[in-house]
């Protein structure tokens, strides 16, 4: 199985195969190098005649055979690309057509969501390149973010590559889309910040989850309060139940520190689960200005708080018991 880097630098060099399939969790990659071979694998002038874009759910392998049996009209290759090959309902069918695929066509299998059985992908592997699509673990993602950043001449540092993961999650899509858009509006080698972040992107460093926990991490109690009383204000955005569980996270790594054998990297790495490294000096530094006592408290606090907030023994608004928990964690 070939990498995507591997794939994108064959194309560039014309070195193609006669079969692409795409398959895997992740669409972002299989959407682009679907895309890049859309774009790349003819010249422009020779698309019209030498491409076709069929749909899984809307087409058949007797159409898609005969779409790359087709000889191409002025150009060496004629590309045919399935998109979103998972509805289609007969993909074995393909496995005979991959033993012997035409040698003037180049066929791209976008199968997502899943990987085929080995059995299945096997016959391709012998003539054509199959590449499986992954997702990004989240201790990896805000590396792929500083990456995809330097990939469109930006700069980033590892405190906002956390905040950008920490806020859009594992969807590569929108993060290549944001920086997109920030390359249309910013010149190159800009350094992107959090005011770029808060300004073009519309993620508020002041008033998310992340830096909720940075701020409770710090006891710094403006910017908490700061923070919450934001939250309060757009509780349909901020529902209690979501911060409740992530405030639930946060302060059980706090007390997993504190309960470690050893407070080298490693061992915590362990206790923590497969984080980034951010994550683990950031918690360790945060962990250092709570008791062990503060943090049994207040994972006790988190429980009731979180049966409170799906309407058990409370009459209270889903504001004043954010503001009520919140006082109790520093009090």
């Amino acid at each position: 199985m070939m990498t995507y880097e591997e794939i994108i630098a064959g194309v560039q060099k014309k070195q193609l195969a006669p079969i692409y399939l795409l398959m895997g969790e992740e669409p972002f990659f299989i959407d682009q190098i679907s895309k890049f071979i859309e774009e790349n694998a003819i010249d422009a002038e020779n698309r019209d005649f030498n491409q076709a874009i069929l749909y899984g759910k809307d087409t058949d392998v007797p159409e898609i055979l005969a779409n790359v049996k087709e000889f191409p009209f002025g150009s060496p290759y004629r590309v045919v690309i399935v998109k979103e090959a998972q509805d289609l309902r007969d993909i074995d069918a393909l496995k005979n057509y991959a033993t012997n695929p035409c040698a003037n066509s180049i066929l791209v299998i976008c199968y997502k969501y899943k990987k085929l059985k080995a059995t299945q992908y096997k016959p391709f592997e012998k003539t054509g390149v199959v590449f499986v699509s992954d997702l990004i673990k989240d201790n990896k993602l805000p590396d792929w973010i500083i990456k995809q950043a330097v990939s469109y001449n930006f700069k980033m540092n590892t405190q906002v590559a956390n905040m950008l993961s920490e806020h859009i999650g594992n969807d590569l899509s929108r993060i290549n889309s944001e920086f997109g858009k920030l390359q249309i509006i910013l010149p190159p080698g800009t350094e992107i910040t959090h005011n770029i972040v808060q300004q073009y992107i519309g993620i508020s460093k002041e008033y998310n989850i992340f830096e909720l926990q940075n701020a409770l991490g710090d006891r710094n109690i403006p910017k908490i309060y700061k923070i919450t009383y934001n939250f309060c204000a757009n509780i349909k955005e901020n529902p209690n139940i979501k911060t409740i569980a992530a405030l639930n996270k946060f302060y059980t790594r706090l007390l997993a520190f504190h309960y470690a054998p050893s407070k080298n990297e490693e061992t915590l790495q362990k206790i923590f689960g497969k984080v980034h490294p951010y994550v683990i000096k950031m918690n360790s530094e945060y962990a250092r200005h709570y008791s062990l006592y503060e943090l049994k408290k207040i994972i006790a606090l988190l429980r009731e708080y979180d049966l409170k907030s799906k309407g058990l023994n409370t009459c209270a608004s889903d504001e004043d018991l954010l503001k009520e928990l919140i006082y109790k964690i520093l009090h």
